[in-house]
């Protein structure tokens, strides 16, 4: 598990919250747009996974230092000298990638410790073998762009390392306030019963490097019982026009697992549930911290029965959601991540 230290909060400027419609980031969307908008393209995507299409694989399948094209890695190959061949998927989309019988990372080649890049609406890089998260085996951890919501004017390219050290440059109208993307790592767990888990825990680390057009938060997007549930934490808001509201709930959680304790307060828009870091202004929350996201799920199943008993696990998402950056390309970072996850 990566230990990462927590940071101070953000901003004492008392603003009113206000709630509007369809993915408004004044306040919170009210629709789905994480990793759980990938079911609708598990058909032809291959999978309905956290991040993208997990089948939407970026260039070619590398075959040892390189991919199909090249011989030293980082010297020939594509035209560009990065992953992916002009007709592959990071210049045109979802395309399939060419056959290979190595790492999947296009041409620069994942053992070459090449970055993935894409940029692609539902481009998505990986799927990899990642440690950090507990139950990651190679065909379940994905980074993906996401952009589930593209209006007129939209830019957004991918770089990952790895699950854990990506960053995406947007570029995104400014004053627009409708969430155009959640760029994410993205972790599937086939609707597992939270009973079935002792303790799931996570810890991350990110900096979205905002300006004042910046209209942006860092957060998880949880998908449950066959993504017909989702529950998002949010815990770095940036313009994002005050706290959620109504304000259904204000509870404190944390104290186990090396996770602080903090205030969350508990808003609900049609059937999306969200916990959010108590705060005001125009930014507040934490860059770098832990959160225990079973304590944060079993309490909306058993106080006043937001989720259902039973429910099961179906994936966890962790990015950014992304509405302006106010006409300019910014970066938005993600620095280290983990999963703790115990039966």
């Amino acid at each position: 598990m990566i230990t990462l230290t927590r940071t101070s909060t953000y901003g004492v400027i008392a603003a009113a919250a206000t709630v509007m419609s369809m993915a408004s980031c004044s306040g919170s969307r009210a629709d789905s747009g994480g990793p759980g908008q990938e079911q609708a393209d598990s058909a032809a995507g291959g999978g309905s996974g956290p991040g993208a299409d997990s089948a939407a694989a970026v260039g070619d399948n590398g075959t040892g230092s390189m991919g199909d094209d090249s011989g030293a890695a980082g010297t020939s190959g594509d035209a560009t000298g990065g992953p992916g061949d002009a007709g592959d998927s990071t210049d045109a989309g979802n395309t399939a990638p060419e056959a290979g019988n190595g790492s999947y990372a296009g041409d620069a080649g994942a053992d070459a410790g090449a970055v993935c890049v894409t940029s692609a609406a539902k481009g998505t890089c990986g799927p990899y073998l990642y440690p950090a998260i507990t139950g990651s085996d190679g065909t379940n951890t994905t980074v993906g762009q996401d952009v589930w919501n593209p209006i007129s004017g939209w830019s957004q390219t991918l770089y990952a390392s790895g699950p854990g050290s990506w960053y995406v440059t947007a570029n995104m109208p400014a004053g627009n306030t409708a969430v155009v993307s959640f760029p994410n790592t993205g972790e599937s767990y086939d609707s597992n019963p939270l009973t079935g888990f002792s303790s799931i825990y996570s810890s991350f680390s990110e900096n979205m490097n905002p300006t004042a057009g910046t209209s942006a938060e860092a957060a998880y997007d949880i998908w449950l019982n066959n993504w017909n549930n989702e529950v998002m934490i949010q815990h770095d808001m940036v313009n994002r026009g005050g706290p959620c509201g109504p304000v259904l709930a204000t509870e404190t959680f944390g104290g186990k697992g090396g996770v602080p304790v903090e205030s969350w307060i508990l808003c609900q828009y049609g059937s999306e549930i969200i916990w959010q870091i108590a705060g005001t202004g125009d930014r507040y929350g934490v860059e770098a911290g832990s959160v225990d996201i079973l304590a944060m799920l079993d309490w909306l199943v058993n106080n006043g029965g937001y989720l259902p008993s039973g429910s099961g696990l179906t994936a966890i998402g962790y990015g950014f959601e992304i509405c302006s950056t106010g006409g300019a390309d910014e970066n938005l970072q993600v620095n280290g991540f983990s999963i703790s996850s115990s039966p």
